[in-house]
C-alpha cells in the first residue's frame, strides 16, 4: 500500500505486438500504435463505468460468499441460505445455475449484467478445472466437488477466484473494442470480417495478457478478503471498496502500458 509503481508488470507479449500480429494476419493496414492506445484507453474508461454497476457487485459478493461458505462447517447449507445454491448439493453445476439466477435484479445494463455472469462462471469454470489434482481425470469417481471447492476457502482461494473474474472482463473488452478500433480504419469489408477472425485466433494471446494485467489485483484481493471477510459477511461498502479499488489498479496497469 503507497508504494511507487515504477513500471508495467512483466508480461509475456506486449499488447502493441499482439495487435501488431493481428493486423499481420488480416493484411489490414492499419496504425498499429494507435490503435493498441486507443484500445486500452477505452478498457481503461469502462472500468470507471463498472465500478458502479450493480450487476459486478452482485457477481462480485457472488464468489465471497463462495470462499466463506468452504470456512464454515456445512457449506451447502450456507450456500442455500446466502441464496447461491437452490439446494445442498455441491458441484460445478449447481455453482453455473446459481451465478446465472443470483440477484438478477441487481442490473442498470442488460450488456453489464451479461459480461458480469460470464465473467464469474468463467472465473469458476477456470478455477475448478486448474484446482483438479494433475492427472486425475475429471469424470473419475475420486474427484468430489466438495472437496475441490474447499480449496477456495479463505483469501487465498477468493482472490485466485477474483484474479480470475477481472482477467475475464478484460479479455472480453480487449477484444470488443480493438475490433472497434480497427473496423473505420479498414475500408474493405473482406477485410475487416478477415480483422475480426484474427482477433478470435490470437483469442489465446488476448486471454494471457489479460490475466498477465490483472495479477495486480490478486495480493489486494487476499487481503481485502483477511480483513473484510475472514469471519462474517463483508458490508455492501466493503464489497464497493474492493470494486473500487481494484479496477482502480487495473486502470493504473493499463495506463502504464499505454504510455510505454
Amino acid at each position: 500500500m503507497g508504494h511507487k509503481r515504477l513500471n508495467v508488470l512483466p508480461k509475456s507479449k506486449k499488447w502493441r505486438d499482439i495487435v501488431k500480429a493481428v493486423e499481420a494476419c488480416a493484411s489490414g493496414k492499419i496504425p498499429v500504435e494507435e490503435v493498441a492506445k486507443n484500445t486500452l484507453a477505452n478498457v481503461r474508461k469502462l472500468y470507471r463505468d463498472l465500478e458502479k454497476d450493480p450487476s459486478v457487485k452482485a457477481s462480485l459478493s457472488f464468489l465471497v460468499q463462495l470462499s466463506l461458505a468452504f470456512k464454515t462447517q456445512n457449506p451447502g447449507k450456507y450456500l442455500v441460505e446466502s441464496g447461491i445454491l437452490s439446494s445442498e448439493k455441491i458441484s460445478l453445476i449447481s455453482f453455473i445455475e446459481g451465478a446465472n439466477a443470483y440477484k438478477k435484479e441487481s442490473l442498470h445494463s442488460k450488456e453489464y449484467q451479461s459480461l458480469a455472469r460470464s465473467a464469474v462462471i468463467d472465473a469458476i469454470n477456470n478455477w475448478y478445472y486448474s484446482n483438479i489434482d494433475h492427472g486425475v481425470n475429471l469424470f473419475s469417481e475420486t474427484v468430489r466437488p466438495e472437496n475441490i471447492f474447499a480449496k477456495a476457502a479463505g483469501g487465498g482461494g477468493f482472490s485466485d477466484l477474483s484474479r480470475l473474474f477481472f482477467a475475464k472482463f478484460t479479455e472480453r473488452y480487449l477484444k470488443y473494442f480493438l475490433e472497434r478500433e480497427a473496423a473505420p480504419r479498414i475500408k474493405n469489408v473482406d477485410v475487416i470480417n478477415k480483422f475480426s477472425k484474427a482477433v478470435e485466433l490470437y483469442t489465446h494471446e488476448v486471454s494471457k495478457h489479460a490475466f498477465e494485467t490483472s495479477k495486480i489485483t490478486q495480493s489486494y484481493a487476499a487481503g481485502w478478503f483477511n480483513k473484510h471477510a475472514s469471519a462474517k459477511e463483508p458490508s455492501g461498502k466493503d464489497v464497493d471498496k474492493l470494486i473500487r479499488n481494484t479496477f482502480g489498479k487495473m486502470q493504473k496497469e493499463l495506463l502504464f502500458e499505454e504510455m510505454k
